[in-house]
């Protein structure tokens, strides 16, 4: 039998070699930190500091994690606690002056809101890590309810950073502030932020309100938004000099500690704003100089869309190749074609969604912007696939050009005729040959001198070519400006490296250059099961009401019928996503193995981007389909619905396929089936 001495020395070596006592330890430094009281030995608050090892051990517990076997943290983070907002008085005429309650909105509609005044949704970004706010009420001071949100700091170091390494660490924390409207429409930048978050380092926390930036014409800070940040894990420094944070009137201040000297930290930033500085003005010089040579070519030259510069969202400036970065969506993104797919369901939306009026209509959103609104331009979503073609390892290429004349006009409205600049995605197979993808479509073509153009895919044979004549291609790394003297995109030389063809900008000079942030795309969030049965909830009372106030008759739903139409709509989605169809010769013999002799059967489905009920159902009412039939032509959704006969059932199936951001893919497929008595 163990005696007492030998069992207290083993269970104290065993404490030491599980990291239990490193991890007491540091409990009660951070409860001195915060009573600002000295760590020496236990001579602290026992019970608040026995409460913090208990709640971490119960934690660990609750996680299913054994607090005996954790490693030590081999990275910092920033916290940041989003308190809310104060000022944005743009609201004022929104409130309701009886409604001053503030509260979430948490529908997953994508135009929702419901809320009388809209919502705010806020993101963040630092690094490689982002994320989203709950939406809650835009009112003149919207309380986001002290979220919290934890941004990695050099995550993978094989051990822990220090803080003073952090100093050299130049990512700012990137904010977004979107309103979207209550009753839906196109949602509005508010502001574009760029906070540096490093003055944190000083004392390990820091409490600030930020003047959120406007965007358009609005001039001055749309708001202030009021955050705290932490560094975490911290310890006390062994040796550091303290200051004092002065207290409420009456009462005695308390001594911070410093980790890194505030002049340290200013001075860190200036010397990167000097430099930054200067490397622009390099940069500018040798732009200048390059495009003199190009124009002097020929006279034309000067008339053509090279275009080295844009104005981004924010009224800053960059040079082009700056607003592109490789993305890439691990698990969300299976290949190019799903990446094309995702782009094309973004929902459009004008300028105007930038605050203010007189927008440079030029300006670029760039990819945080654009999926802060979820939404963008033909040019926003000409940026965004080209830097997931190049996430997925293509060599792709942003191609600005005049629009082939044929799409610009043809048989469209005042509002939908296009302008003659056009941006598309090019892709190179060969020196000779490139891919054409039209970002708003997702319709892709190859192109070379002696083959011409030819779409990719049957159901595209008779689109013609997006462009009709190219003038410079551009991707993260490299600039080309077209040097032959016809710029028919027909007769185009597609070699970029024949400098005889194509002049090419420095690449050293490109590489220096600071970036605008690439994105990182969050996961869909919803339930996907449950938004497909309450949107075939919602549209079967819709359909039902329709028929009764239309026809008065009732209307009777068959779920084996619905279930039998399920790989359609798998079938349809999946023809969008690669061009190839499968399933169909299975479907057709389910339906006339399921569908009685003497029996008509009408289908029709839709697509959507967008999980709204009611929007759907206007689009039965007023839309042509896909059309699936036997033995009746083509019918239409309102042919579905005035259907009349004997044994009359009707079916009903959504699916909703996922994408990142929340964007997704909805087919809803509407039958019906019964004996023609006529």
């Amino acid at each position: 039998m163990m005696d007492g001495g030998a069992l207290q020395r083993d269970l104290d070596a065993r404490l030491r070699a599980e990291g239990i006592f490193n991890k007491v330890k540091d409990v009660i430094r951070s409860h001195c930190a915060e009573s600002s009281k000295e760590f020496d030995g236990f001579e602290v608050n026992e019970t608040a500091a026995m409460t913090s090892i208990l709640t971490y051990i119960r934690d660990q517990a609750s996680r299913g994690l054994n607090p005996t076997s954790l490693k030590a943290p081999m990275r910092r983070d920033l916290v940041v606690y989003i308190d809310g907002g104060k000022a944005f008085v743009d609201n004022l005429l929104d409130q309701d002056p009886q409604e001053v309650k503030v509260g979430f909105d948490t529908s997953p509609t994508f135009n929702g809101g419901g809320d009388r005044e809209g919502t705010f949704e806020l993101t963040m970004q630092l690094g490689g890590h982002r994320v989203r706010t709950q939406r809650v009420r835009a009112t003149v001071e919207p309380d986001f309810g002290g979220e919290c949100y934890r941004f990695p700091l050099q995550s993978g170091a094989e051990s822990m950073p220090s803080i003073d390494s952090l100093l050299d660490l130049r990512l700012p924390l990137h904010i977004r502030l979107v309103k979207r409207e209550k009753h839906g429409g196109n949602p509005t930048l508010i502001a574009c932020q760029e906070f540096e978050w490093r003055k944190v380092l000083v004392h390990g926390k820091l409490q600030v309100s930020i003047p959120l930036k406007g965007v358009g014409n609005l001039k001055g800070p749309a708001g202030l938004l009021e955050i705290r940040l932490e560094i975490r894990p911290l310890r006390l420094p062994a040796i550091k000099e303290s200051v004092e944070e002065k207290g409420e009137e009456g009462k005695m201040g308390i001594m911070l500690p410093v980790f890194v000297p505030e002049t340290s930290v200013e001075k860190q930033i200036e010397h990167e704003q000097r430099v930054e500085a200067g490397v622009l003005r390099r940069f500018f010089a040798y732009a200048k100089a390059w495009w003199r040579e190009y124009s002097q070519v020929r006279p034309s030259h000067r008339h053509r869309l090279v275009r080295l510069f844009a104005r981004s969202s924010d009224g800053s400036q960059g040079f082009v190749t700056t607003f592109l970065n490789p993305i890439q969506a691990p698990r969300m993104l299976d290949s190019s074609l799903h990446a094309a797919r995702f782009v094309t369901l973004i929902p459009k939306i004008p300028e105007i969604s930038l605050v203010g009026a007189g927008i440079d209509a030029g300006a670029w959103r760039g990819s945080q912007t654009h999926m802060a609104l979820r939404g963008g331009t033909q040019s926003d979503k000409a940026l965004l696939l080209t830097s997931l073609l190049l996430g997925f390892g293509l060599d792709a290429y942003v191609c600005i050009g005049i629009r082939n004349r044929d799409d610009r006009g043809k048989n469209k409205t005042e509002k939908d005729i296009q302008p003659p600049e056009a941006m598309v995605v090019i892709t190179r197979v060969t020196r000779a040959t490139v891919c054409i993808w039209e970002p708003v479509t997702g319709r892709r073509g190859q192109l070379d001198a002696k083959s011409g153009w030819t779409p990719i895919t049957q159901a595209s044979s008779n689109w013609s070519c997006p462009l009709e004549s190219v003038h410079c291609v551009f991707n993260h790394q490299q600039l080309y400006a077209n040097l032959q003297p016809i710029d028919k995109c027909d007769a185009c030389n597609w070699d970029l490296g024949d400098q005889t063809k194509w002049k090419a900008f420095s690449q050293e000079a490109i590489q220096v250059l600071p970036r605008f942030p690439g994105v990182v795309l969050l996961p869909y969030s919803g339930d996907r099961l449950e938004q497909e049965a309450k949107l075939e909830m919602n549209l079967k009372e819709l359909v039902a009401q329709h028929r009764k106030d239309e026809l008065k008759v009732d209307t009777i739903w068959s779920d084996s019928l619905a279930y039998m139409l399920t790989p359609a709509l798998a079938a349809y989605e999946a023809e969008r996503c690669t061009k190839t169809t499968y399933g169909n010769p299975e479907f057709q013999q389910a339906i006339k193995r399921n569908i009685p002799v003497g029996h008509v059967f009408k289908a029709v489905p839709f697509c959507f981007n967008h999980r709204n009920p009611r929007r759907m159902f206007t689009a039965f009412l007023g839309l042509q389909g896909k059309s699936v039939s036997k033995g009746t032509g083509f019918p239409s959704a309102v042919d579905i619905l005035k259907s009349k006969g004997d044994s009359i059932r009707f079916a009903l199936r959504v699916r909703v396929f996922k994408y990142p951001e929340d964007i997704c893919a909805v087919w809803a497929i509407l039958a019906v089936k019964y004996r023609d008595v006529d």
